[in-house]
């Protein structure tokens, strides 16, 4: 077993759930990303907790680790209604989720990634043939 298998599994768990394919690859922030009509919010809240038990807004984002407040700036900061995910801090410590409601609300994206990872490396080509980009 890789020292990545426990993190590849979580999202395995929330990809056999996830109730709106298709997933693509956002080389902007090097995730994988959905996006999902506002309706599909409840399963889709409820197969994301597979992978991402923890979770900051802008009111509570101050309690986040600071690799997380960290990634939260580099992506711009968290608005009203987004939020920034991780995983479990002892399987998946670096796995990080962006969930961004679309203007209008009529829509979200969550985008999934790990802290501090090149594109090459593992384990996201794993993450991206799991998702299927």
């Amino acid at each position: 077993m890789t020292t990545w298998q426990p993190l590849l599994d979580r999202l395995t768990q929330l990809k056999t759930s996830w109730p709106a394919p298709p997933w693509t690859w956002d080389a902007r922030f090097l995730t994988v990303a959905s996006s999902f009509a506002a309706e599909l919010e409840p399963a889709v809240r409820a197969s994301a907790v597979l992978a991402f038990p923890r979770g900051w807004t802008t009111k509570s984002l101050d309690n986040a680790p600071p690799e997380f407040r960290a990634l939260a700036e580099r992506t711009g900061g968290l608005r009203a209604g987004q939020r920034l995910l991780g995983g479990d801090p002892v399987t998946s410590p670096g796995l990080f989720g962006l969930w961004w409601p679309w203007g209008g609300n009529a829509k979200v994206t969550l985008r999934i990634g790990v802290l501090d990872v090149a594109a090459e490396a593992e384990p996201l080509p794993s993450v991206r043939a799991l998702f299927g980009v």
